[in-house]
């Protein structure tokens, strides 16, 4: 599990930050006239390693507006690579799956994790970054904000006390929504009102199998697939699904 996010359950009450960014020398900035909306869903951050991942949900308008930001980010210096670019459906507005490296050059992400912040959310839209972060005090908002107002200007700043278990909970059932399909969301609701996850269990894997009419060894793929979801939303350091390449 990701250190910041350990650090932040240490403290029940937590300082969450939310704000639009106006983040001027990144390449968000530049594609402001784009209709492009930009959802990072998971994100690799180490100190050890010398780039930042971003697994992102992309929304474009038409083949104009994803032509213009494959050129936007492709020749920006704080872009290292684009590692995928994965369209998930054929019509426009497209939606389309992307993993992007970049360095840490003016990294706000990068700011916020040294400090020992943790990402609640982040997306972009008309030129504008809009983020949430989690930080142990209001002490840190406040030289986080004077970091990275030197690269950008930041606007429309809320500032609230939160539960940290509470908002921890939430990411998780929003990530695990997403991850899961609905087929294997159902299947673990079915198995867990059942009681096959209880203890002592209140129904077997052959009982259940034969509840629902297919065989044991299926219902056992489909629930391993579908936990071992969860676990990684669960335990790895940032990304719910895909690890970099180390090499």
């Amino acid at each position: 599990m990701n250190k910041n996010i350990l650090n932040a359950l240490e403290h029940p009450q937590n300082a969450l930050i939310l704000f639009d960014y106006f983040h001027y020398s990144d390449w968000t900035f530049k594609v402001s006239d784009l209709a492009v909306d930009y959802e990072v869903l998971g994100t690799f951050v180490d100190s050890s390693t010398p780039f930042i991942v971003e697994y992102a949900l992309v929304k474009v308008k038409s083949k104009d507006d994803l032509r213009g930001l494959l050129k936007a980010m492709v020749n920006h210096r704080n872009v290292l690579s684009i590692d995928e670019v994965k369209p998930l459906n054929s019509t426009y507005p497209r939606l389309i799956s992307m993993i992007v490296r970049g360095d840490y050059a003016d990294s706000t992400r990068y700011r916020a994790h040294i400090l020992g912040g943790f990402e609640v959310n982040y997306s972009t839209s008309g030129g504008v970054e809009h983020w949430s972060f989690l930080f142990p005090s209001d002490s840190l908002v406040e030289t986080f904000i004077g970091m990275i107002s030197g690269n950008g200007e930041v606007r429309n700043v809320k500032r609230m006390s939160i539960n940290t278990e509470e908002l921890v909970a939430g990411m998780v059932r929003n990530r695990a929504r997403l991850l899961l399909t609905s087929e294997e969301a159902a299947l673990l609701r079915i198995a867990h009102r059942r009681g096959l996850f209880s203890n002592p269990r209140r129904v077997t894997i052959t009982e259940l199998a034969r509840e629902l009419g297919v065989s044991e060894s299926t219902l056992s793929r489909r629930l391993n697939r579908a936990i071992r979801k969860l676990i990684s939303i669960a335990l790895d350091d940032d990304s719910p699904h895909v690890m970099p390449n180390m090499q």
